[in-house]
């Protein structure tokens, strides 16, 4: 990784300690850890951290830092600080620690920022907070692993009754259990029953339901099955209506909106009513309040005012031949033709320039490493939990013949970050020479989630 240091008090806002690695990546999340530091993780290489920023590294907990990139680059760094008195910024290659359970934290979060396939975020946030408690076993201080842990319990306590009623469900239903599945609730089960030792004051309801839960579902579930029948592989496409717009990835997180944004144009010609499909039937009402959508001229580029959008559902719904959520606005075309604007949906907290046609090439490599994303992590679950290796590659056989077409290189990464057309196919068809990172991505800190594998399981 490099280091770049800058003297406090040059300006900018610049972290006074930032640590990245090159070039740029598509795939990127960033955790706040807090104290003034902050992580980021690239999905296509969860392997190391890309980058760790500390906002005023006096004041940033010592304890943190150690923990997360370890003693012997903290050492390095204070030896640079204090040769830094010259110089407004130095860069300097260091080595980070790998951390773990810190990583892990981090790739959690950022697959629930990118992640565009059915999930159950009860699961997701239970999981989370088991993670954040493994991550603060790793803290020297016990006054802040307290804290971290207090901050675990208070999450694992907000997914409890989802969880206990998900263990339950599969309980009453399931026949068997493919083995990474169970191998992966129960990891998640003992990290909620370690958390329930910490709460003081006697038994807590939240935590008591979900041990009972997976006691249950272990006395009557077998495991060690496979699943027999798998989702039908569904490619995602473009919307038929005449007038419609990608939705932009960098400006919305995964699983709230559908890929495509509709608009269908007043009788009088003044204005545009813009659908946007909710990703699921549920819909944090959080990220509901604050979606925007803005007018973008394909000519000009101009941006008209941001409106808020609405999210309408049930008979509201329907009126927009969905039986799903939508978020809906008439928006005024302001005299522009409606053939000529692109409509640009954005949360307010992921606000980037938009695009200025749907074929910019940043929209459209970054909605392709999402997809790639989306189906490659869901072809590896699906051998994990099938162990049939014809069923993967069956998958990957069809994403290869989509980048076949998107991408005409195949020698060009199909995003920043990620492989090439031509290591995807040697993967697929076995071949040697498939050394990218990429293909080691779902290993190690970037293993599916505890919610990836029960969403292909509850699909089948």
């Amino acid at each position: 990784m490099i280091a770049v240091l800058t003297v406090p008090g040059s300006g900018g806002g610049v972290p006074e300690v930032r640590l990245a690695d090159e070039p740029p990546a598509d795939l990127t999340g960033t955790t706040q850890l807090g104290a003034g530091v902050s992580v980021g993780i690239d999905l296509a290489d969860p392997g190391g951290w890309r980058s760790v920023a500390v906002d005023g590294w006096d004041a940033a907990d010592r304890d943190l830092l150690e923990a997360v990139v370890g003693q012997d680059c903290i050492r390095r760094l204070n030896q640079l600080r204090a040769g830094l008195a010259s110089q407004l910024t130095t860069e300097v290659p260091v080595e980070a620690a790998r951390s773990g359970p810190w990583r892990r934290l981090a790739v959690i979060d950022a697959l629930d920022r990118w992640l565009q396939v059915p999930l159950d975020q009860a699961l997701l946030d239970a999981e989370r907070a088991v993670v954040r408690a493994r991550a603060a076993r790793t803290l020297r201080s016990r006054s802040l692993r307290e804290h971290r842990n207090g901050q675990a319990v208070i999450l694992a306590r907000r997914s409890a009754g989802e969880l206990s009623t998900y263990l339950t469900g599969l309980a009453n239903s399931a026949s068997s259990l493919p083995r990474a599945l169970y191998s992966s609730l129960s990891r998640v089960t003992s990290g909620y029953a370690g958390l329930a030792s910490q709460v003081t004051g006697g038994p807590d309801e939240c935590f008591d339901a979900v041990a009972e839960a997976w006691s249950r579902l272990k006395l009557a579930v077998p495991v060690g099955g496979v699943l027999r029948q798998l989702p039908t592989v569904q490619f995602g496409g473009g919307d038929s209506t005449t007038l419609s717009s990608p939705v932009d990835p960098r400006q919305v997180r995964a699983r709230v909106v559908a890929t495509e944004i509709r608009m269908v144009e007043s009788r009088g010609g003044s204005a545009v009513r813009v659908v946007v499909p909710a990703f699921g039937a549920r819909v944090p009402s959080v990220i509901a309040d604050q979606l925007m959508v803005r007018l973008v001229d394909r000519r000009s580029g101009e941006a008209h005012a941001p409106v808020r959008l609405k999210l309408r559902s049930g008979r509201d719904a329907e009126q927009f031949g969905v039986g799903a959520p939508v978020f809906t606005q008439d928006v005024p075309l302001r005299g522009a033709s409606a053939d000529d604007v692109r409509a640009d949906v954005f949360d307010p907290g992921y606000e980037t320039s938009p695009a200025l046609t749907d074929g910019d090439d940043e929209l459209v490599r970054q909605r392709r490493a999402q997809f790639v994303l989306s189906e490659w992590r869901r072809a590896m679950v699906e051998i994990r939990l099938s162990r049939q290796p014809k069923t993967r590659n069956r998958r990957l056989a069809r994403l290869t013949a989509v980048l076949n077409q998107a991408v005409p290189d195949a020698d060009e990464p199909v995003f920043r970050g990620g492989p090439t057309r031509d290591e995807i196919s040697r993967y697929v068809d076995a071949a040697p020479g498939t050394v990218h990172p990429w293909f080691t991505g779902t290993r190690g800190a970037g293993e599916p989630l505890v919610a990836e594998l029960a969403a292909v399981h509850q699909a089948r």
